[in-house]
C-alpha cells in the first residue's frame, strides 16, 4: 500500500494509505463520472479503476477514488468519495460524500490518482 506521508524510509509512517488502482467494470463507476466521460469523443478508450483510501492499513477503507483513465489520450477523470459511519445509535449505514469530478493529465492510473489528490489539496487551501 502506498502512503501519502513522505517521511524518510525507516521512520514510522502516519497519514493516509491507499491501494494500487484496482480495475473494475465501468458499470461500477458513479453516474456522475460516467456522464463526464460519455461527453468525450474518445470515451471508449477509458478504463475504470478504484483506489481505496485507509487511515489504518488494517482497518476498513475510509474513502476512495473512482477513476476513468484513457491511456491513449493520457486523460483521467476522478471523483473522491469520503465514506464515514453514520452516527452512533443510527442504523449503522455508511454515508458517502463525493467531491466534484476532477480532470487531470497523467501517464498512468497511479499518477492520475496522485494528480487528483493534489488537485483536492489545492482546492482545500483556497
Amino acid at each position: 500500500m502506498m502512503s501519502v506521508d513522505s517521511r524518510a524510509s525507516g521512520e514510522p509512517s502516519t497519514g493516509q494509505y491507499w491501494s494500487s488502482p484496482i480495475p473494475v467494470d465501468e458499470a461500477e463507476l458513479s453516474p456522475v463520472l460516467l456522464r463526464q466521460i460519455n461527453f468525450c469523443d474518445d470515451r471508449r478508450g477509458f478504463r475504470a479503476y478504484v483506489v481505496q483510501v485507509f487511515a489504518d492499513p488494517a482497518g476498513p477503507p475510509e474513502a476512495m477514488f473512482e477513476l476513468a483513465y484513457n491511456r491513449r489520450s493520457k486523460r483521467a477523470c476522478a471523483i473522491f468519495e469520503a465514506v464515514r459511519a453514520a452516527d452512533l445509535g443510527g442504523s449503522g449505514d455508511r454515508v458517502v460524500a463525493a467531491a466534484d469530478p476532477i480532470w487531470v493529465v497523467a501517464n498512468s492510473p497511479r499518477t492520475a490518482v496522485d494528480a487528483a489528490f493534489q488537485a483536492l489539496v489545492d482546492r482545500s487551501s483556497d
